[in-house]
This record gives structure tokens, C-alpha cells and sequence, in this order.
């Protein structure tokens, strides 16, 4: 895995720069008006500059330690300070009114900057750390810390659940999907999708028009099977194969490219051939994978892991099955991203059971549980009724089969169309063999002929000349008798 560029990750961090200086100057403003409360402290050392980072720590130990209570207390407590550090104070001081007591909003925008600063610096270091073969352990311990704490280390539980209560003046934004089907969304961020299918049903070939309808960005004219996606901010699209082969993987990428219509990939793409690594290497290179991708593109747009039972020793196992699934969901969320997989269902499974706990806890926990199905002619309908913001029937899920010509997978429609198109090809072949080489029938002469043709009782062979008739297979000429439509 190549160590990011930092031109992209700068870019970011800079953008960030100017919100968190602004943020930090409220903190100590609030500090400065009402005292230092716990539901508003900030580590100094993640203060946005340094300069900012000796006046807070300084206004902290002036307040806590030495009793100042105003202004006039700390600019004569910072006397020996420099220059520009007093000026900062001053700044801080005075910049801001009215000011709130509760910094929260404030905190959140230095959080997140100190968040993404030291992601930086800990994706540059596991990639150093890779590219020298050392252990990556400590490294990937702190980056899990880091994600699993979207606010400060001192946050208490209280803390936690305030941000997560019901707040009847606070109406949240509706997520936007990430990716959609037919118009419906599949996947909003922070969320997991799941695609579920037999052995050789067109996973693959569903995962390789995902990617290409994210790199399409709804553009008019590539077939992507019915899936529809927008990533306009450029945020990094991820991909994992952990079961073909290297050729295989890269055929699939190329599919996609060509799919899309593109002459290559977006910079901001990335995927992975998994398939010779061990079930630890895996699951570390998930975490290293997002954490570069979201430093050097500002953020993850979604991840594809074609193979999830790979990531697992035993899907029978209901505490890892239960912990990779808890590992996914929490990925999701303190990216914001949404996290597709691919598992398979068991063989005889009407109900579309995927392989054991591991695919019971996937189903409970995911957004969307998108089925595939192929049928004797080699056609693979999609569907989803198992998903909380889209329902898509089988007989309307869109359908597609392999063409050599094309040398990919193309759109045939949806199943109810592909299934009226069958129907009336075939009622089409009973009239035509009931005529036979008469170019028209009496209404008598008509059943004689179905009864003898079809094997059909006399009230059976009645009912096929009404549904030709409405379907417009057969009708009447001027002197009462039927003919076929299209003779």
C-alpha cells in the first residue's frame, strides 16, 4: 500500500485551519467570561497553533491554579509572555459577542480538526511502518482509539447521550443517498448494504456497475444495471476483493472503467486484491485502507468488500460474526460513509438465508439487504424487500444476463417485463400452431382446433381465445371469424 499523496490532505487541513482558530478563540472567550466548565474543556496541546496552545494552556492554569477571575488578572499573569501571544489573548478576549456559555458547537469544530490532524499524521506513519514490514500493533491500536471517539477522551457517558438525545427544536438533515436503485436508495452513510446471492448468480458483475455508476455520477448513456450514484466532493470509494484472483480483480476494474464510459480511474478510487492475505491482514488493512483514503481525500464516499465472509474466521461463530458486524456499523458511522458487502446465501434457502451468524447479524444490522437471483436462462433478477428505505419487488427489480458481444453483463429489463415477454411469446406459438396453415377460423372451428393442438377441455380452450383476443394476439375480420393479428 502506497503512502498517500499530501497535497490532497493538506488541502483539507487548511480549509479546516481557519473555522479552528475561530473555534478555539470562542473556547477561551467563554473561558474568559464564565470560568473553565467541564463541558467545555479542551486539551491546550490540540489547540489549532501554537500560539493559541500557550494562551489557552496559560488562561487554564491562570483560572485553576492561581484563582484569576478576569481580563485585567490575565493580562498581568501573561506579563512575561511574547508579544504575539498577548495579542492573541487580547484577541480572544474581545472578538466575540455575545458569547455563549456552552461551547459545544465550538468544541465539535476543534474536535474535528484535531481529529483529522493527527489522522494525517497516523496513516503517514502506518504507511511508513508497512513499507518497512515492522509490526503495525501500536499504531493501529491508536488509530482505533481515535475512531472510536468522535468527541474528546474526557467526554463523559452524560456527555454522550446528550448528543445523542431527541430534540424536538432540532430537526437532523435527511441523509442523502449514496447510492440508489431505480431511483430508490440503497445506501445512505453510516450504514451498512449487504448483497446476497447464490454461488456465480452476478455478484461481481452487480458490485463491478456499483463502482461504475459511482464513477458515472448519473450521467445519461452507461448501462449500470439500474444502479445510480453522485460523489461530488471526490471523497474516496474503496474496493476489497478477497475472493478472485489477481487477473480476475483487474478484469473487473477494467469492466467498470469501460462500463463507465472513462478512459480511467478517479484518483480518488482505490481497491485491493485481498485474496492471498490471512484473515488478520485483512481486517488491518480495512482500518489502514480508510484512514489514508480519508486523509487524502477529505473523506471516505463508501466502502465495497466483495467476500465479508473472508474477514471472518468462522461465520458460525456468533461473538466474531457479531464483532466484525459491530467493527463494520462503527467504521460507517465515524466515517460517514456506507459500507457495502458481499456474502453468500445457503444453497436450498428459499428465504434467501445467508451463511450463519455472521449473515443473520449482517441482515438485522444492514440498511438495505439487496438479493440477486439467476434463472435457468442465465438471467439475474435484483431486489430488495428486506431494507428500510427502499422496496423493490421482485417482479420490478431490473434484470441482466451476459452478453458476448459487449463482453459484460447488460440491462433485459425488469422481471415483470421479462416475464410478460415470455408469456406472450408463448401464446403467440399456441395460436400459431392452433391455426396452423388456415388463414382464419370460425369461433366453433377455433376451439376444435385448440382442443386438438393444445390437449385442452372445451371451457379451457374458450378462455385462451378471450386472452388472445385482449392481448391482441388474435381478432375478428369483417365476416365474424378470427385470423391472427399479425398475418
Amino acid at each position: 500500500m502506497n503512502k498517500p499523496p499530501p497535497k490532497p490532505v493538506l488541502a483539507h487541513y487548511d480549509r479546516m485551519m481557519p473555522k479552528a482558530e475561530e473555534a478555539a478563540r470562542q473556547v477561551i472567550h467563554s473561558w474568559i467570561l464564565y470560568g473553565p466548565k467541564r463541558v467545555n474543556q479542551f486539551d491546550p496541546d490540540s489547540m489549532p497553533s501554537g500560539i493559541l496552545t500557550e494562551v489557552a494552556g496559560g488562561v487554564l492554569a491562570a483560572m485553576l491554579n492561581h484563582d484569576v477571575r478576569d481580563l485585567g488578572g490575565l493580562v498581568t499573569y501573561f506579563g512575561d509572555a511574547p508579544q504575539s501571544v498577548r495579542d492573541e489573548l487580547i484577541e480572544a478576549a474581545q472578538g466575540f459577542a455575545p458569547m455563549p456559555e456552552d461551547c459545544r458547537p465550538a468544541l465539535e469544530k476543534l474536535r474535528e480538526f484535531a481529529k483529522v490532524r493527527k489522522t494525517f499524521f497516523l496513516a503517514h506513519r502506518l504507511s511508513d511502518c508497512f513499507a518497512a514490514g515492522d509490526d503495525p500493533a501500536e499504531i493501529l491500536k491508536e488509530i482505533t482509539v481515535l475512531e472510536a471517539t468522535s468527541t474528546s477522551a474526557s467526554e463523559s457517558l452524560v456527555d454522550k447521550l446528550t448528543a445523542r438525545s431527541f430534540n424536538f427544536d432540532v430537526h437532523p438533515s435527511k441523509p442523502i443517498p449514496l447510492l440508489e436503485i431505480c431511483g430508490m436508495p440503497l445506501a445512505t452513510p453510516g450504514n451498512i448494504m449487504n448483497i446476497q446471492a447464490l454461488p456465480k448468480a452476478g455478484k461481481s458483475a452487480v458490485m463491478e456497475s456499483q463502482i461504475a455508476a459511482i464513477f458515472n455520477g448519473k450521467r445519461q448513456g452507461p448501462d449500470t444495471l439500474g444502479f445510480t450514484a453522485e460523489n461530488p466532493q471526490g471523497k474516496a470509494l474503496i474496493h476489497f476483493d478477497t475472493e478472485q484472483s489477481r487477473y480476475d480483480h483487474d478484469a473487473l476494474v477494467r469492466r467498470s472503467i469501460r462500463r463507465a464510459g472513462i478512459e480511467r480511474t478517479p484518483d480518488w478510487f482505490v481497491s485491493y486484491s485481498l485474496a492471498d492475505l490471512d484473515i488478520r491482514d485483512r481486517r488491518l488493512a480495512l482500518r489502514h485502507a480508510m484512514v489514508e483514503a480519508a486523509a487524502s481525500h477529505g473523506g471516505v464516499f463508501a466502502v465495497m468488500i466483495d467476500g465479508i465472509a473472508d474477514l471472518c474466521g468462522d461465520p458460525n461463530d456468533s461473538e466474531e460474526s457479531f464483532d466484525l458486524v459491530h467493527e463494520l456499523h462503527a467504521l460507517a458511522i465515524t466515517h460517514d460513509c456506507t459500507i457495502i458487502t458481499v456474502l453468500h446465501e445457503n444453497p436450498g434457502s428459499e428465504s434467501g438465508k445467508t451463511r450463519g451468524h455472521l449473515g443473520s447479524q449482517l441482515e438485522r444490522k444492514a440498511e438495505t439487504n439487496l438479493r440477486l437471483a439467476k434463472d435457468g436462462n442465465g438471467v439475474t433478477t435484483v431486489w430488495a424487500e428486506r431494507a428500510r428505505h427502499c422496496y423493490l419487488p421482485r417482479d420490478q427489480g431490473p434484470c441482466f444476463s451476459w452478453d458476448d458481444q459487449a463482453g459484460m453483463h447488460t440491462s433485459c429489463g425488469t422481471a415483470g417485463e421479462i416475464k410478460s415477454a415470455a408469456t406472450r411469446e408463448k401464446m403467440q406459438d399456441e395460436a400459431e400452431k392452433s391455426f396452423g396453415s388456415k388463414e382464419s377460423l370460425r369461433h366453433s372451428d377455433l376451439i376444435t382446433a385448440i382442443e386438438t393442438e393444445l390437449h385442452l377441455k372445451e371451457r379451457a380452450s374458450k378462455l385462451r381465445i378471450q386472452k388472445w383476443a385482449t392481448e391482441g394476439i388474435i381478432r375478428k375480420d369483417e365476416f365474424g371469424n378470427y385470423t391472427l393479428t399479425d398475418s
